[in-house]
């Protein structure tokens, strides 16, 4: 069956006793996992989703499909379509051009037009609630094209690994800055997570970069930061595409520590060198060769932080495709002890051309969720289960 194919969109830290990071010497259990049977306009590899614990009773994963200007609720027990959410109904509304979405309980969803830097909260019918705007008034914008002069700007964005959190009565989403991410300046950012008070819409800019990412260019590829929240002990756990560190920060994004968090056989990534700064074959053969780093999830039942690494591919070639099935990276999971910061279990999941993992992945109370597109069966997406033992 056919399907539309989604493109992915493409700190200071105090000195603590580092815990162990060698090889952990266990390796993940797969489990039981879950299969959702896709209708005919949803993709395996919709970059817009969202798993729901709890949607009408029933633990639940979101996709949004852009085309449609809808959001579709499979059932994860049953793998079947609960419901669609059709929440632009044609003719003049706000709502057409939005890329990201957030479910927060039936009657309030947050629709996010990340071009037109405004997000807005709707209800059960939607209709408006609140419209929160990420410009000023008096921001100076290019007439053709709508980009902000000022380079000290940020698109929001919220999508299946830049997560979007609410605490109290703010949401925290990443941002975007609105710069180029090979150079240098872009790493003095300060609104890679901005906390918005939800009911008047004030946003402030809260996190940057670590010191060892400043003053160098890592290109696009490497310049995201994922986050996880604890709503049980209250921190953030930030994971930085370019830095096998894990950073932990209070509910106000101020770092307080940091710990080693790579794989086996693990090489520091490297910053993109003065040769492939204009060059993007030579960017390409930089990128391929190095590690990237990816999702990061808080497991509350077991009392565990998983990351997601993606091994280094030299043998990728030299075109970059936005499609995470073709020639996906082996993705390497680790499990980091909550307490004691020590890497606890280790597997790598290697593509076998029958089927691709990808970087898209829920916890709950089986364990870590980590999606599974088989090949010869693209109508339905695999969730595999996997627990540290």
């Amino acid at each position: 069956m056919w399907k539309y194919n989604c493109w992915i969109a493409v700190i200071v830290c105090i000195s603590c006793g580092e815990p162990k990071n060698g090889s952990a010497g266990v390796e993940f259990k797969e489990l039981k996992g879950y299969q959702i049977h896709l209708d005919e306009w949803t993709s395996p590899v919709e970059d817009y989703v969202q798993y729901l614990d709890n949607w009408k009773g029933q633990e639940a994963y979101a996709f949004h499909v852009r085309k449609k200007e809808e959001i579709k609720i499979y059932g994860l027990e049953s793998g079947q379509l609960m419901e669609t959410l059709a929440y632009s109904q044609g003719g003049a509304n706000p709502y057409q051009g939005v890329y990201d979405f957030h479910i927060l309980n039936e009657d309030s969803i947050f629709l996010n037009k990340r071009y037109n830097y405004k997000t807005y909260l709707v209800n059960q019918d939607y209709k408006t609630v609140s419209e929160y705007s990420f410009l000023s008034d008096d921001t100076e914008v290019d007439r053709s094209t709508g980009i902000p002069l000022s380079g000290d700007t940020f698109l929001p964005v919220f999508t299946h690994n830049r997560k979007f959190r609410k605490v109290g009565k703010k949401v925290f989403l990443t941002g975007s800055p609105d710069k180029n991410a090979k150079d240098p300046d872009f790493y003095d950012s300060n609104c890679l997570i901005v906390s918005v008070d939800i009911q008047t819409g004030e946003y402030n800019p809260l996190l940057g970069y670590p010191d060892r990412m400043k003053g160098k260019g890592w290109g696009p590829l490497h310049a995201n930061v994922y986050s996880d929240y604890s709503d049980e002990q209250h921190f953030f756990v930030l994971s930085y595409e370019a830095d096998g560190a894990l950073y932990l920060a209070d509910s106000s994004l101020k770092v307080y520590r940091h710990f080693e968090a790579s794989p086996d056989h693990y090489e520091p990534i490297e910053s993109v060198p003065f040769s492939a700064e204009s060059n993007e074959d030579a960017y390409l053969d930089h990128f391929n060769e190095q590690f990237r780093f990816g999702s990061v999830l808080i497991d509350p039942y077991r009392n565990l932080i998983y990351r997601i690494a993606l091994a280094p591919d030299p043998n990728y070639g030299d075109v970059f495709l936005r499609d995470p099935l073709y020639k996906p990276r082996n993705l390497i999971i680790m499990a980091f002890d909550t307490g004691t910061f020590d890497k606890v279990a280790e597997t790598r999941l290697v593509q076998n051309g029958r089927g691709v993992y990808l970087d898209r992945c829920f916890v709950n109370e089986r364990g870590l969720n980590i999606a599974y597109v088989d090949l010869e069966d693209e109508d339905r997406l695999h969730f595999k289960t996997f627990l540290a033992e």
